[in-house]
């Protein structure tokens, strides 16, 4: 590893100023850290200084802390950005679910409130790495950590997201890459959080130089072919930004939302595939969904809306094994899988048949 200097802020504007200073070389922000030391021991990154913000203060609203925001206290920034009415009549006014960006992955999986009212996310954290891993790891850390990708991870090999002009994955070892949207960089996107989250609607709330700024988790991850994208990155996040916390509208009566992932062990293992859904029932008559979000992970490089899947499950008058297998085809439709993981496409579409039955069954 390179030489650098280690700074310690205490609060978000002495963390800015870091962030602008040209002192010292490139900086990196680093909380739990488990990523960062990863990409520096690789020589991927060599920051001049790293940024410890694990031990920032922000009162009132800490950045270790979940609670529920009542509507009437939500930012203007984030109500604008909840999902809408039916209709399309503007999102309507509704308690938040509130995490600060330090709070671990421990912490998430065991939270009472999260568990209740957002599982989807609970069961992400709780699966996510080893428990020593999920004690010191950060939910912001996990959402901004780097693909696993083994040819991007080498320091033998200058990959397209190096800046090389060759994904060594598209014909080499690609068994755990993407089977969609695989060009120009089959790399998956690596965080289990995103999935869930993505499905749950979070908004984030971002610090910059000229003010608060808020964006749509699922905006903000961006793959290589999407406007904005590059191969190098994998969200919007700029060198001047600190995410301070995530918001997630909390569910109306009716609503619901699962995860789950198949890994090759039920130990310490990437997942081979995800998927999470976030669905909504009629509070009246048959209760039939009116609303769903399926979002499959590990299978491209952002979190991949199955939008087929859940036309296919709106349109179904009625639930059976038959019915349930179509939605899991779905879910799979323009699927371009690599050499060496077409095993994913059944794998993928099993998955979401489980989760569909297991919601709906």
């Amino acid at each position: 590893m390179n030489s650098f200097t280690l700074t310690i802020p205490r609060t978000i504007q002495q963390t800015l100023d870091e962030l602008s200073s040209n002192k010292g070389g490139p900086a990196r922000l680093k909380a739990g850290g488990i990523d960062v030391l990863d990409l520096m021991k690789e020589g991927i990154e060599q920051p001049g200084r790293l940024i410890n913000i694990r031990l920032l203060d922000e009162k009132p609203q800490a950045l270790r802390d979940i609670s529920e925001v009542k509507a009437d206290a939500i930012p203007e920034g984030v109500w604008r950005l909840l999902p809408g009415g039916d209709n399309g009549s503007p999102p309507p006014r509704r308690d938040c679910l509130r995490i600060g960006t330090l709070t671990t992955l421990t912490e998430l999986a065991h939270s009472a409130l999260i568990q209740s009212k957002a599982s989807a996310l609970s069961a992400s954290a709780a699966q996510i790495a080893t428990p020593q891993i999920r004690q010191v790891a950060t939910l912001g850390g996990n959402l901004l950590q780097r693909p696993r990708c083994w040819y991007f991870r080498s320091a033998d090999y200058l990959c397209a997201k190096k800046g090389g002009s060759v994904c060594f994955a598209r014909d080499g070892e690609n068994d755990f890459h993407a089977i969609f949207d695989n060009q120009p960089c089959c790399a998956v996107h690596p965080s289990g959080t995103a999935v869930a989250l993505v499905a749950l609607d979070a908004v984030l709330l971002l610090q910059t130089p000229q003010g608060e700024r808020f964006a749509r988790l699922s905006s903000f991850l961006v793959g290589p072919s999407q406007p904005g994208g590059a191969v190098g990155r994998e969200n919007r996040m700029e060198e001047d930004m600190i995410l301070k916390s995530i918001w997630i509208p909390s569910p109306a009566p009716g609503e619901q939302s699962l995860y789950r992932k198949v890994k090759h062990k039920q130990s310490f293992d990437w997942p081979l595939a995800e998927v999470a859904i976030s669905l909504r029932r009629g509070v009246s008559g048959n209760k039939a969904p009116e609303a769903v979000r399926i979002i499959l992970g590990s299978v491209a490089p952002v979190p991949y809306r199955a939008r087929s899947a859940e036309a296919a499950l709106l349109q179904s008058p009625s639930f059976d094994a038959e019915r349930i297998r179509k939605i899991g085809q779905a879910a799979v439709s323009g699927a371009t899988p690599l050499s060496r993981n077409g095993y994913k496409v059944q794998l993928v579409s099993g998955l979401v048949q489980q989760a569909v039955a297991e919601l709906l069954l």
